[in-house]
């Protein structure tokens, strides 16, 4: 993976994303534009729409698919699988005493003052949860051996049962993984092709049920992750593409080899929305606008992300389906129902509702005529104007306006509204969604959203992007260069990344600097060598640490970056930023209070080359007059039907601001501009909307 000056030359890169509706697939040649392709994604093999983008890529850059140096993929297939909890059969080995900590879970409740909670079960029923003997204390002393017969019973008694994997999870055993590595030999001896995944690997921090929980969710999601991974590299390897150029993106925002995502499927459930926000923080750096909020609406779902001082945010562990929690690295990503196919219906008190339940891409939306009778969003907007129905795509893929009139009319009549009543109102119920799921990752992390930008992308995003600043008082939305493929662009702009986790509980102020330098050094040795073993070379590697820290008696920490050799001082300094991001947290701190180290942390970064900006040239090139291509009909709420004029993107020049109401086209998506709003072309290649006047 390591990339010389010869490489540079003559590289080829591939980014593909994988949507609910489309598959989005951007190629990356070496000094030369981006070639954009969408293809109707495969729900039931994804792998297909990957290998037919790729070849419609190879295509049109005149290219052999052999020529394609480096492939990075995001995937939902891990997401799907937790979504539709449709995970392989994973049996669980634990301490005895400790079989039903999945089952117990902890005191928080998803929804504090709701009577009636619904609990989702264990993902390993309790006939595939078993124990056996063995104790570690917290010091990582052995209190009591392993009974090595008691696990040749276990193993066995779970492989009668079929099971398709198995996760080993012992108590304290972050702190000596020994009992743990003895039950996964016990296991290979017994049925080497079994996968097993231990939790002083999987998870190594203290807390029994996350830990227990997010070594059951990679075990849960191994068979499904490592069946598609294994397949798509068997089918690249066949169009003569080597499996070792292709590599998945992460929850966290890096980039992992397919033979290492194999091992790792509990990185991979925000894989691809993660790439749109390493593209969008990008983005408002190169911008001038270091917060952002990212609003990215595909097809099934919407994802809103935030980006503070340039940085996206990462958060330390994130909860599934509302129930699960899962306690790795991961970008903070809110993800609601909420897309272009999302279905618009009548509940049963007459009132009419927009998602979760998704057309996706088959039989997608009415409108694309493939079988699809219900209204969504994409009709909706079709009805309204929004979207051209001659140059859907730019025209490669055919949709039919009666249809979209059909479903909205049937829906009309059961809310006894009139088509266009009903059409404006899905628009506003979807944007009334969004704008919740924006307030949660800005309003209820103590961020103002007035004072961020709003970048929107996504096939959808821009449709929505306006309406949704409007309601938030945000001032600007920023419409990067290719926003409908984003999240593709993205994952060619991210680096490889492995994360490392050390518990180390104790109060800072005589914590042994030279044993926390010791084991970070390990853990950072330890980064060098899996990325060396990728072909990263040492000076394209980064170490990143930092350190979780907590008030003394506080259950939950913050995690704060921390540089340099690890000394009394450098601890100081970093519990003085610890105040200070508690209360930009919180909206309090307490100095005065003992403060306690909870984990140490290390980001081996293997650093890829970014290719230039090839996006700047085009718009300097832009044609010397801009005028509309046509007008036509548009709904704005408030407004009624507007002639509106229709632009090219690439027709904007840089020097010009456009007064809306205005619809900007473009290949991967649509654009829109409401009356009174303004918007121009900066140089970095991207539309600036303005919401004042």
């Amino acid at each position: 993976m390591n990339l010389t000056k010869k490489d540079l030359k003559t590289e080829v890169r591939v980014g593909i994303d994988t949507g609910g509706t489309f598959t989005d697939c951007v190629l990356w040649r070496t000094g030369e534009e981006p070639i954009v392709v969408k293809v109707p994604s495969t729900p039931s093999n994804p792998a297909e729409a990957i290998i037919n983008g790729l070849e419609r890529l190879c295509l049109q850059a005149g290219i052999p698919l052999a020529d394609v140096h480096f492939l990075v993929h995001g995937t939902t297939v891990a997401t799907n699988a937790m979504l539709q909890e449709q995970w392989g059969k994973v049996g669980l080995i634990t301490t005895k005493g400790f079989r039903d900590t999945l089952e117990i879970g902890t005191q928080m409740r998803p929804e504090l003052y709701q009577l009636h909670q619904r609990k989702l079960p264990p993902i390993v029923p309790r006939n595939l949860r078993m124990e056996v003997t063995e104790r570690i204390d917290p010091q990582g002393q052995i209190v009591q051996e392993l009974n090595r017969e008691e696990v040749f019973q276990v193993i066995n008694e779970m492989i009668s049962n079929d099971i398709e994997s198995l996760a080993v999870s012992f108590l304290f055993s972050y702190a000596n993984p020994e009992h743990e590595r003895m039950v996964r030999e016990t296991a290979a001896m017994i049925n080497p092709d079994l996968y097993v995944c231990i939790s002083s690997e999987v998870s190594p921090e203290f807390r029994e049920y996350p830990r227990t929980q997010t070594t059951v969710i990679n075990g849960a999601l191994a068979p499904v992750v490592r069946r598609y991974i294994q397949y798509l590299r068997k089918e690249l390897t066949a169009k003569g593409i080597g499996d070792k150029r292709l590599n998945i993106m992460q929850s966290n925002g890096g980039i992992v080899s397919g033979k290492e995502a194999e091992v790792s499927s509990h990185h991979l459930l925000l894989s691809g929305p993660a790439g749109g926000i390493v593209a969008a923080a990008e983005i408002a750096n190169q911008a001038g606008f270091p917060n952002a909020l990212t609003f990215d609406m595909g097809g099934t779902s919407s994802d809103i992300g935030l980006i503070v001082e340039g940085k996206p945010h990462i958060i330390q562990g994130t909860t599934i389906n509302n129930a699960y929690p899962i306690q790795v690295p991961t970008m903070d990503i809110h993800t609601i129902g909420a897309g272009g196919g999302s279905i618009a219906w009548k509940d049963q008190g007459g009132v009419m509702k927009v998602g979760p339940k998704s057309a996706g891409a088959i039989p997608g939306p009415a409108c694309y005529g493939k079988g699809g009778m219900e209204p969504t969003v994409t009709d909706a907007n079709l009805f309204l104007g929004r979207l051209d129905p001659d140059h859907y795509l730019d025209g490669d893929f055919n949709i039919y306006p009666e249809n979209s009139y059909q479903a909205l009319e049937k829906l009309a009549k059961e809310l006894d509204l009139d088509v266009e009543r009903v059409a404006s109102g899905i628009l506003e119920v979807t944007n009334a969604n969004m704008a919740g799921a924006l307030r949660v990752v800005s309003s209820r992390r103590g961020h103002d959203p007035r004072d961020f930008v709003l970048i929107a992308f996504g096939g959808a995003g821009p449709l929505h992007a306006t309406a949704l600043a409007r309601e938030l008082g945000i001032k600007k939305v920023v419409i990067p260069a290719l926003p409908g493929v984003l999240c593709a662009q993205g994952l060619l702009q991210s680096d490889i990344r492995h994360d490392f986790t050390h518990t180390e509980v104790a109060a800072l102020e005589i914590a042994a600097s030279s044993r926390i330098e010791s084991n970070f050094i390990e853990l950072e040795t330890r980064g060098t060598h899996l990325l060396y073993d990728e072909g990263i070379s040492p000076d394209r590697m980064e170490m990143q640490r930092s350190i979780d820290l907590r008030y003394k008696g506080q259950e939950y920490y913050l995690n704060v970056p921390i540089q340099g050799e690890i000394s009394a001082d450098l601890l100081q300094v970093a519990a003085e930023r610890f105040h200070l991001v508690h209360k930009n947290t919180y909206g309090h701190a307490a100095p005065e209070e003992p403060v306690e180290i909870v984990n140490l942390r290390i980001s081996a970064i293997g650093k890829i080359r970014r290719f230039e900006n090839s996006l700047q040239a085009h718009h300097e090139a832009a044609i010397s007059t801009c005028v509309p291509i046509k007008h036509r009909p548009v709904y704005f709420n408030g407004q009624g039907w507007v002639s509106t004029p229709i632009y090219r993107r690439s027709d904007i020049r840089l020097d010009m601001e456009i007064q809306g109401p205005v619809i900007v086209t473009q290949m991967d998506t649509t654009i829109i501009v409401e009356p009174g709003q303004k918007v121009h072309a900066d140089i970095l290649g991207n539309l600036i909307i303005s919401m004042e006047g």
